[in-house]
């Protein structure tokens, strides 16, 4: 079958039923966002992402060091999802030569940014030459909490949550994709900027930007009484799906609850989009979504519910519109 009509997910389900069943040392393998070893005295969680220029990347709008602050950070949001501590980074890079050494030195800058903030030590890796593009591979590891938190335990009646608000990445990725340029700063105030036709508020869209070229990962502190949990890295419909497939289970989504920020709204508004689209479909905002009983105590917001069967969303005027897992899948 072709990987276009396969699709990511799909060729991961295919190539899980030829691996060899896990050893006793494996506590939880392919199918979350980290694998949890077991240690003779702790839990480990290990994650890896890839990175590779044209893909994921365009250095025609991101600087060497923003890549490496969301090289690390994406892998950082891995933990999180799984309630760790992100310890230790192995970096592996293919170059093209074309990029020189100080390019490197810059990547590195940003990569050592975020890993000062969250104590994270840069342990090792591999260095080789690239004939396409500049292509990045990490491997971050971490401790594990006492209990680890997957994503196929949601259950009938937990609620839903995100903690932090949905489609900005999405935006902002539409917004550079059209600027082709590095933006680092704007003119402070009401400075406009022309774009797509439009005058849109500059202070907005560089906001918007840095959401993409910059994810700032966050754990929650409570995790106590959480059921399941996903970063978004493919979108709103696309995690809670994992989440839905893992727990068998259904879900419902206020859709006037999920989380918008101000500077998504002013440019959707300008540019006559929906911003919900953005925030349902969009993916990279790398915050977490999580279930947790109705009573649980957060500052998250909640969106929805854990259901029997189905998957639907609920607008304002009550309208029940079944939705699937639409979001990014390389391949398709």
């Amino acid at each position: 079958m072709k990987l276009s009509k396969l699709g990511e997910f799909g060729l991961i389900k295919k190539l899980q039923r030829n691996i060899p069943a896990v050893s006793a040392g494996v506590l939880t393998g392919i199918g979350d966002d980290a694998a949890v070893l077991k240690a003779p005295d702790r839990k480990i969680l290990v994650t890896s992402d890839m990175l590779i220029e044209g893909i994921h990347f365009d250095l025609a709008f991101t600087t060497f060091y923003q890549l490496g602050y969301k090289f690390l950070a994406v892998n950082i949001s891995d933990i999180f999802a799984m309630g760790g501590d992100p310890k230790h980074f192995l970096v592996s890079i293919g170059i093209p030569d074309k990029y020189d050494s100080e390019d490197m030195i810059e990547l590195y800058s940003g990569i050592n940014e975020i890993a000062g903030k969250f104590g994270i030590t840069i342990v090792g890796g591999d260095t080789c030459a690239s004939k396409q593009g500049l292509i990045l591979n990490g491997t971050l590891i971490g401790n594990a909490a006492e209990r680890t938190i997957l994503r196929s335990g949601a259950k009938e009646g937990d609620s839903i949550f995100v903690t932090g608000t949905l489609g900005d990445s999405a935006m902002g990725m539409c917004l550079l994709m059209k600027i082709k340029k590095q933006i680092r700063r704007c003119e402070s105030g009401n400075a406009s900027i022309k774009l797509l036709g439009k005058t849109l508020v500059c202070r907005d869209v560089l906001a918007l930007a840095n959401k993409h070229l910059m994810p700032q990962p966050a754990p929650i502190k409570n995790t106590q009484k959480v059921t399941s949990m996903i970063d978004i890295s493919d979108g709103l419909l696309a995690d809670l799906g994992h989440i839905c497939d893992e727990s068998r289970a259904g879900a419902i989504i206020y859709k006037e609850k999920v989380p918008l920020s101000l500077e998504l709204l002013s440019v959707a508004k300008s540019l006559g989009r929906d911003p919900y689209e953005y925030a349902l479909k969009g993916g990279e905002d790398y915050v977490l979504l999580f279930t947790a009983p109705l009573n649980f105590r957060t500052r998250a917001y909640r969106i929805g519910e854990i259901i029997k069967k189905g998957r639907y969303i609920i607008d304002g005027n009550g309208k029940k519109t079944p939705f699937k897992a639409e979001g990014y899948e390389h391949f398709k």
